[in-house]
């Protein structure tokens, strides 16, 4: 079985994992074969890529099926090409693929019993000793946002070389950060790097403990001299890379050099980051040896190391969180609780901190912890067994409507590749809307007053839709309306820019959306405008106790109107949508017409979800 570089990420979490993992002493110094290493790497590399994509909601896709891990693996491999040919472009040496490594394919050692192994991306071998690169199908974005913004502009704490290879800019020779930044800022954005639990952090650990079975490899192997000889590097997805549109015989994007001289993949060196943190990590491996010897299965404290509500949570959290923490209207539900709660004396509690203490549902925490209006609602809320209705904000909120109102829901696939010409690494691409259009209030047919469009294939569509848009939509009166607004408007923006000859009227369109959120949740800044103090104005307008601290679509319509849902449909969310456009090259003929009429039907949904909710407000504050 040996302990793999995931398994130790994993092992790492708590005292607990190990014994529910059911791991039996005997196997821990057993081979890992290259196959069975690879498959978990895949899982955790498309559980990466569903995160980064997302769904309309902005939620994370965190629970991977077998039919997303067959749509995203070729994305995933094609990555690993893209990054052998950019390797190969910008070292010296002999880069090797994992799965075509012959000389090396994997680095373990043994120590106390316990086999460490790792197989790696991509091994290439130099004249002194070799160079390791891990892919992430993650883009640069997260990295490079890392620093403080002064005076509206981004100083992030990385830069390229004259090699164009990123690096801390303190690696960077005669760099002056203190003419940037203060240090004190620089170094504060550096330490989010060593938290594994970061998004950034994170993959600087994956490399880390790759370092520390490498380095332990060699050192049983009597080569403790190339331990300071080898470099680690991140390659990830160029964030600012833009596809030129240009294809092969076969129809398959080309992705060279774009007009900004960027390569769609792009390297993060983390060799002296990795050295730094490597008495960390052997901390880290004691404490696992610990683990696995102890193999403790009581519950132990929840935290952090949960990841709930990541890509990368636990697979026993709900394990653990059985009969601790329940599964409606827990103090996890409560909006904002990352902020922590004070007591009467301002003493701070972290919500993890309250759990392990016993205090697990909404209502057990004393009202004098809740400082947030909203979270009082809340509790109040879940006390009564009633919904909480502002009356007058929701009132003021609908008199703000202007008719007609364009109900309006995109379905996109970010793809981690780009497609189409103008696309960047994950850019949110549409190949699919629904529209209500409801002339005066209540004034509106699902049929007769619906229109839609839905890509027939893979083609690129994105023109036809723009057109149909500005066909369909008179952004001189009315408005649009969205659930959750920035994800319609910045489809319409985007679709501006790729498309010259409609640019003004999608532009129009973007500057005309509102958000039913804002008659829902709330909206400060309207709220304010209209006449609200501020904490009114923050307040929610709407709260149910079925909605479970979420304001998402699927919680808000069930809780307004019972009687419509998306329980019956084939395609009922983000991620089934995405996945189903993304197999329709491998549906049959028959399969294609029913896959293609449930996308119709749950994009429709969506749109007269909005109808309806609308409606049910109007009714419930005459």
């Amino acid at each position: 079985m040996a302990v793999t570089k995931t398994k130790f990420i994993n092992y790492i979490r708590c005292p607990r994992y190990v014994a529910l993992d059911e791991i039996k002493t005997n196997e821990l110094d057993a081979d890992v074969s290259f196959k069975e290493y690879q498959e978990a790497e895949y899982q955790n590399n498309i559980q990466e890529i569903l995160n980064t994509m997302s769904n309309e909601e902005g939620e994370s896709l965190i629970d991977v099926k077998d039919e997303q891990l067959e749509v995203m693996l070729p994305y995933y491999k094609k990555i690993e090409e893209l990054a052998i040919a950019q390797v190969k472009k910008q070292f010296d040496g002999n880069p090797i693929p994992n799965d075509k490594s012959k000389e090396q394919e994997s680095f373990d050692f043994t120590e106390k019993g316990i086999k460490y192994l790792c197989y790696v991306d991509i091994y290439n071998h130099t004249k002194e000793a070799f160079d390791i690169i891990e892919v992430k199908a993650t883009t640069s974005r997260k990295f490079l946002k890392l620093g403080p913004t002064i005076k509206g502009e981004l100083y992030s704490i990385f830069m390229k070389d004259v090699d164009g290879i990123y690096r801390l800019k303190e690696e960077i020779k005669d760099y002056k950060i203190e003419n940037e930044m203060p240090m004190t800022k620089y170094l504060s954005f550096k330490q989010k790097l060593f938290d594994k639990y970061h998004a950034c952090g994170h993959y600087v650990y994956d490399l880390l403990v790759q370092r520390m079975i490498i380095e332990g490899y060699l050192k049983e192997n009597k080569q403790v001299d190339k331990c300071d000889l080898i470099h680690y590097y991140l390659a990830v997805l160029n964030s600012e890379y833009v596809f030129n549109g240009e294809y092969d015989e076969a129809g398959e994007p080309i992705y060279k050099t774009d007009e900004m001289d960027n390569e769609i993949i792009v390297l993060f060196d983390f060799t002296q980051l990795t050295k730094d943190l490597m008495d960390k990590v052997i901390l880290d491996k004691e404490r696992v040896h610990h683990y696995l010897n102890e193999m403790n299965v009581e519950q132990c404290d929840l935290g952090i190391h949960c990841e709930h509500k990541k890509n990368t949570k636990c697979k026993f959290l709900d394990v653990c969180f059985y009969n601790v923490v329940p599964k409606k209207n827990s103090i996890l539900n409560y909006i904002d609780n990352h902020f922590d709660f004070k007591d009467e004396m301002g003493n701070k509690y972290q919500t993890f901190e309250l759990i392990n203490k016993g205090t697990v549902k909404m209502i057990d925490l004393p009202e004098s912890y809740l400082t947030r209006n909203n979270n009082i609602v809340q509790r109040k809320v879940i006390i009564e067994d009633k919904p909480y209705i502002d009356k007058n904000k929701i009132k003021d909120g609908l008199n703000q409507l202007k008719y007609p109102l364009y109900h309006l829901d995109f379905e996109t696939f970010p793809c981690p590749l780009p497609r189409y010409k103008g696309e960047k690494c994950y850019m949110q691409s549409v190949f699919q809307f629904s529209l209500h259009i409801e002339k005066a209030p209540g004034e509106c047919d699902y049929v007769k007053d619906h229109y839609e469009f839905l890509a027939p294939n893979h083609n690129d569509c994105r023109e036809e839709i723009a057109k149909k848009l500005c066909e369909y939509i008179d952004p001189s009166q009315g408005l649009i309306i969205t659930y959750n607004q920035s994800f319609e408007k910045g489809r319409l923006l985007e679709l501006s820019v790729l498309f010259p000859q409609y640019q003004e009227k999608l532009k129009q369109m973007s500057n005309i959306t509102y958000d039913l959120l804002y008659l829902v949740k709330n909206n400060t800044k309207l709220y304010e405008r209209l006449g609200y103090n501020e904490e009114v104005a923050k307040t929610f307008n709407y709260y149910h106790p079925n909605m479970n601290g979420s304001f998402s679509i699927k919680k808000v319509l069930p809780a307004l109107v019972p009687e419509l849902n998306y329980d019956d449909l084939d395609v009922s969310n983000g991620t089934d949508a995405l996945v189903t456009y993304a197999k329709f090259i491998e549906y049959s003929k028959k399969e294609y017409e029913i896959k293609y009429q449930a996308l119709l039907k749950y994009c429709a949904q969506d749109t007269w979800a909005m109808v309806k909710i609308l409606e049910k407000l109007r009714t419930i504050v005459k």
